[in-house]
């Protein structure tokens, strides 16, 4: 005596394909996700004095960082006031936002001013803002969305960075 063939929706290929299929969309929709974080960050021209050949800079670990947060609203992102080096958490940025800063390094006065530097990685690994001057501000528009840190780095006593949609 032979047994019947069981119905179509319990044979165990019917079930391994749909697990496969379901599988696939999964992955697809999950790398559609990813694409969005990795994409260049459009170039903004900032003009700053060259940088000196030969200028002795005290250490700062020598001197605590002074840093003060402000408390956000819907379109600040980020938002640091302070000195020394402060490595954002981590930030998801629109497709159109843009990085404003500013820094006064009067205590560089002497040798015609002090370095400022923003980096990033993530999606933003392609932003390199550098400024070497007493007083300086500027802002930098990006077209590109993602997931990434901000690193500021300054020999500066006083600087601010805010990151802003639009």
């Amino acid at each position: 005596m032979q047994l019947p063939n069981p119905p179509w929706y319990r044979r165990w290929s019917v079930i391994l394909a749909g697990v496969i299929g379901l599988a696939a969309i999964t992955a697809m929709l999950g790398w559609r996700g990813l694409q969005e974080v990795d994409p260049p960050a459009t170039a903004t021209t900032t003009t700053t004095r060259p940088p000196s050949t030969t200028t002795t800079v005290p250490p700062t670990s020598l001197r605590p960082p002074r840093t003060t947060t402000t408390v956000p609203t819907p379109d600040v992102l980020w938002s640091k006031t302070g000195s020394d080096i402060v490595t954002s958490p981590l930030i998801k940025a629109p497709p159109v936002w843009h990085i404003e800063w500013s820094f006064d390094c009067s205590n560089f006065k002497k040798f015609e001013g002090g370095n400022f530097k923003i980096t990033g990685d993530g999606a933003f690994e392609q932003i390199d803002i550098q400024a070497v001057d007493i007083k300086a501000s500027g802002r930098k528009n990006l077209t590109r969305g993602g997931f990434g840190h901000l690193t500021v780095a300054s020999v500066c006593d006083h600087w601010t960075v805010k990151v802003l949609r639009g």
